[in-house]
């Protein structure tokens, strides 16, 4: 069966295990525990993949499977929700799974990790010829041979579709490793050179095989350079940067089993469609089943599970369910590995959406006694506590990272002086808040948040209104859609005593951000200041609905207090 349409089966596989479940039962008895027991836990394995929580699907699968062993579309689901989990249960069931691409891969993985890579060839051979699995059917072909000892007929399988295909990269770059896995010289500096001449992006896993062969050969300047620049493309990835390169002669895999495992990695990397991501996460999982320790299979997979992948403006936001995947994904990297500071900041933001910011502290302040100088991660510490609301915690990460500093700071340096400000203002010092928004300003002028913040205070304060406005106005025309921008110019020309624009502008505020209680709150002011005392009161309460912070909910029911009649 082909893998796409496979995985596509799921949602109507609801029906056909439904009556399959019940069918397992004596038609005259209807109230038979088993197939109670085999119904109910396939409709909460049922709910647990509605909810993209394949642990729980695959606990429940089997718990049904428990109930009727013998349902073959039960041991289908059972088996798939397993492999995206990365239960063991998988290795269980793929034997009774028939005519799937899937299963085929896991019971030659398996053999591969027993050391039987004959066995495993036997198995990558049977895949069937759909266009997915015959792209990756030789990678693991070619891995099986060299893991049986014979290179050079594994070479010979990947050699002939370097060219005309598109994992032809893909294929070059695996032929240089299992030359190198195989110390053969000759055949691995014409690979790696023809894998270097190739078009591809300078990804992580590229520039890790790529600069520990150049470091290998005593070319540590080229090595060095593949991996700045990686670091350069891929900016979350910076903070690897000093680890990586304390490392860079380190060979990048030691056996054929990791070889399969960075063939799975090199085609979970290539599938970037929405369509594909069940795929994506089946392919990590058996990487990491092949290679537990290959944190660069982590990293991918858990943007995958967290929906960092989703380019979609429109996806929904992830679950918490899918938030503890992509956690418990990351946890087993070690602080030894190469990639854990960037493995650990993805998880310090994993736990502040899991709204642990005390825990998410605690991973970063553990990254900084390793790296004293990340400022990156000095950095998300601040924003992590500035987000609980814990602002004089905030502010000493938020020094130690502008202290770190080159100088002249860079202009991406605007954020952190913006930042600090903010904790500064809500702590009630503008004294120091002022220079900090004015220097981010400097160093940054088209920055729409900056000159919004910046000519909001000065108007809330009554301070250089004109230059205010022409800030604000400046902001509007950099970002027209947001309603909190358009909302802080309203204000001013309310401010500024010219109350139809403000109407106008407070409305459109309102319309763009109908749940924000500060908004509603100035689209009443501007009715009052007009005289329509009617709708200033409809918006006042409509803003003390929305549970405004206590400072703004009592401004509001004083002015409340203005337009109802005593009682």
């Amino acid at each position: 069966m082909h893998i796409m349409r496979f995985l596509a089966r799921r949602a109507a596989l609801s029906i056909s295990v439904a009556l399959t479940a019940c069918a397992a039962a004596n038609p005259g008895a209807a109230s038979d525990p088993a197939a109670g027991d085999a119904y109910g836990s396939f409709l909460a394995a049922r709910y647990a993949d509605a909810q993209q929580d394949s642990a729980a699907a695959s606990h429940y699968y089997g718990m049904a499977l428990a109930a009727d062993p013998g349902n073959q579309a039960l041991i289908d689901e059972g088996f798939i929700a397993a492999v995206l989990s990365g239960s063991k249960q998988a290795q269980i069931l793929a034997p009774q799974v028939t005519g799937n691409a899937l299963a085929i891969m896991l019971l030659g993985n398996q053999a591969a990790l027993n050391g039987d890579f004959a066995g495993a060839q036997a198995q990558y051979e049977l895949l069937p010829h759909d266009s997915l699995s015959s792209l990756l059917q030789p990678l693991l072909i070619a891995w099986a041979k060299a893991g049986a000892g014979d290179p050079a007929d594994a070479l010979a399988e990947l050699e002939p579709l370097a060219n005309g295909s598109p994992f032809g990269a893909v294929y070059i770059l695996n032929a240089a490793l299992i030359a190198d896995q195989a110390n053969d010289m000759k055949d691995a500096v014409e690979l790696y050179g023809a894998a270097d001449a190739g078009d591809q992006s300078p990804n992580l896993r590229i520039a890790q095989i790529m600069a520990s062969w150049k470091a290998r050969q005593g070319d540590i300047v080229s090595a060095r350079t593949i991996l700045e620049e990686m670091a350069a493309t891929h900016p979350a990835l910076a903070s690897a940067l000093p680890t990586l390169e304390a490392k860079i002669a380190a060979p990048v895999l030691s056996s054929a089993t990791d070889g399969l495992a960075e063939a799975y990695l090199s085609i979970a990397g290539a599938l970037n469609q929405p369509s594909q991501t069940l795929l994506q996460v089946t392919f990590l999982r058996f990487a990491l089943s092949l290679r537990p320790d290959l944190a660069a299979a982590r990293l991918l997979l858990a943007n995958v599970q967290s929906g960092a992948e989703d380019t979609d403006p429109k996806a929904p936001p992830p679950t918490d369910n899918q938030l503890a995947q992509a956690l418990a994904t990351l946890q087993p990297i070690p602080d030894t590995d190469p990639l854990y500071a960037p493995a650990a900041m993805q998880e310090a933001n994993l736990l502040a959406a899991l709204n642990q910011p005390a825990q998410a502290v605690a991973l970063l302040n553990h990254l900084l006694a390793l790296q004293p100088g990340n400022i990156d991660a000095m950095e998300s510490a601040g924003d992590i506590l500035r987000g609980n609301n814990q602002y004089s915690d905030a502010i000493p990460y938020y020094d130690k990272a502008l202290a770190a500093l080159p100088k002249p700071p860079p202009p991406a340096a605007w954020s952190l002086y913006y930042d600090r400000a903010i904790c500064n203002d809500q702590n009630g010092d503008w004294t120091a808040a002022e220079p900090d928004l004015q220097t981010a300003l400097n160093l940054s002028p088209n920055q729409p948040y900056v000159l919004n913040y910046l000519g909001y205070t000065w108007a809330l304060k009554g301070e250089n209104l004109a230059k205010a406005q022409a800030m604000l106005q400046q902001a509007v025309g950099l970002d027209p859609n947001e309603g909190a921008i358009v909302d802080s110019l309203g204000f001013v020309n309310l401010k500024e005593g010219d109350t139809p624009e403000a109407l106008k502008l407070l409305t459109q505020a309102v319309e763009m951000d109908p749940d924000d209680a500060e908004v509603n709150a100035h689209l009443g002011d501007a009715f009052y200041a007009a005289g329509l005392r009617l709708q200033a009161d409809y918006q006042w309460q409509r803003a003390l609905a929305l549970k405004p912070d206590a400072k703004l909910q009592a401004e509001i029911t004083s002015k409340l207090k203005q337009v109802q009649p005593p009682a």
